[in-house]
């Protein structure tokens, strides 16, 4: 019998070609082969995705500068480990949707206490105000309206784009990272530096929103406190700076991270009023 794949010719019993390593494989597809080997595939314990991440956990230089090195079979793609990463999230999410949209309310609610409040104001029955006091109040009334609307079409957003938002966060995060550590590697490598770290920091993240709907939602906001301590964990290690200097360029990162958010947060704020307008996002208040 020969490969299918390069037509080498297979000794007897072989379960892999000697001539491209191919899988010698026999068995017909079934729904069940197929569960069985994406389940192993992917998620065994000896599988790539298990030893990508054991290897970030402990010792995230090692992948890093073997994966940019050269070392390709050995780890999970960067872009594969962030996108089920991803994947990930946008299906546990997505099914935890309400409790997604409570957990991330719950860090205002105080203030979102008193916009639904607001909404509720009535200046027909206020018939000892005057007329400027009126019109002020049915201000604060609208105002409180469109902020809810905002808060909840943002959610949506976040929700429904997720995976598009991942990527285009992982672009800007291999762009400050570029800017924090100038030298030697250029931005395509700062690409993979970040997938594997950023992906790996979306797992943190999952653990800590099943600990924060299992036991208390504030849980959930650490993971932000999460992220940057793996982030200067991983570059500390990979980029081999001393503590001081580690420290302050964090600090960069951490301002340029800041000042990015800012932006974004505006454009998503016109995004989601642009797509309110189209009716793509309905904002039931």
């Amino acid at each position: 019998m020969n490969c299918k794949n390069c037509q080498n010719p297979l000794k007897e019993n072989a379960h892999f070609c000697e001539n491209c390593g191919a899988k010698v494989v026999t068995d017909k597809i079934t729904f069940k082969n197929l569960f069985l080997d994406f389940f192993i595939n992917v998620f065994g314990f000896d599988s790539t995705f298990f030893l990508t991440m054991r290897t970030i956990l402990i010792t995230p230089e090692k992948i890093l500068k073997e994966y940019l090195g050269g070392v390709r079979k050995r780890y999970m793609n960067p872009f594969a480990f962030l996108a089920v990463s991803a994947g990930i999230s946008l299906l546990v999410f997505n099914y935890f949707a309400d409790d997604f949209i409570a957990i991330n309310k719950s860090v205002n609610t105080s203030q979102l206490i008193q916009l639904e409040k607001d909404t509720k104001i009535d200046t027909s029955k206020m018939i000892d105000l005057s007329e400027k006091e009126k019109s002020k109040l049915e201000r604060r009334k609208k105002t409180a309206e469109m902020q809810l609307k905002l808060n909840d079409g943002i959610m949506q957003f976040m929700l429904r784009y997720l995976n598009l938002l991942t990527f285009v966060f992982l672009f800007i995060l291999a762009i400050l990272s570029k800017w924090t550590f100038w030298k030697p590697y250029n931005y395509g490598e700062h690409l993979v530096i970040n997938a594997y770290i950023y992906g790996f920091a979306n797992y943190l993240t999952l653990i800590l929103f099943f600990l924060a709907i299992a036991f208390y939602p504030s849980i959930y906001f650490y993971s932000t406190l999460l992220y940057i301590l793996f982030y200067i964990y991983a570059f500390g290690r990979f980029f081999k700076v001393s503590i001081w200097k580690n420290f302050l360029r964090t600090l960069k990162f951490l301002f340029g991270l800041a000042v990015v958010c800012l932006i974004l947060f505006i454009i998503t704020t016109i995004i989601v009023l642009l797509l309110s307008v189209m009716g793509v996002i309905d904002f039931a208040v």
